[in-house]
């Protein structure tokens, strides 16, 4: 009888556990780094010449990956109530199902997703000269422009041809602060 009840409550452990298991992929501090650094992304790339008097930041995601967004944009909102030097911050989210509404996008972030959707987003961005920033540094190596390196010092990650497929050109200042992803880094 206790192993019936050891069982079933392990397969509802299971079941639970793995429709929970993408939206936990995300660390707590690493979000928090990435809203501190997305809208100054934008101010440190010749994407500031597109602003007007807002930066446009376009969030794509899976379904698992609600709570991280929420906690993404929640955390920007907090480290930036009133905007970034004198631009108000707009957000627009999609689960990669319509890319057309980045269009008016400065930036936009990836969390992990599929190889179709990164590769169909990654198009879109080369067309529509948008720079591309994710979660996970692996997307480098699939064209991202840019994530964080995670290592004893946390400092962007720059995949320069990336970035001028795009036509996107940063500030000195961020290159010299960032690890360049080369293709031996993979």
């Amino acid at each position: 009888m206790l192993l019936r009840v050891f069982k079933l409550f392990s397969i509802i452990y299971l079941l639970f556990g793995l429709t929970s298991l993408n939206a936990a992929d995300y660390d707590d501090d690493v979000l928090e780094i990435f809203s501190r650094l997305l809208p100054r992304f934008v101010l440190m790339s010749n994407q500031k010449l597109k602003i007007e008097n807002q930066i446009d930041i376009c969030v794509l995601h899976e379904d698992v990956d609600g709570m991280a967004l929420i906690n993404l944009l929640d955390k920007i909102n907090n480290n930036y109530p009133n905007g970034l030097k004198n631009y108000k911050i707009k957000f627009s989210h999609n689960d990669f199902t319509n890319l057309d509404l980045c269009k008016d996008s400065e930036l936009v972030f990836l969390f992990n997703a599929s190889e179709k959707h990164v590769a169909d987003t990654i198009s879109y961005a080369k067309k529509e000269k948008i720079m591309t920033v994710s979660y996970d540094a692996k997307l480098l190596a699939k064209g991202v422009g840019l994530s964080l390196f995670l290592g004893r010092k946390i400092v962007p990650y720059i995949n320069v041809k990336a970035l001028q497929d795009n036509g996107i050109l940063l500030d000195s200042l961020l290159f010299r602060i960032s690890k360049i992803y080369t293709q031996t880094d993979k």
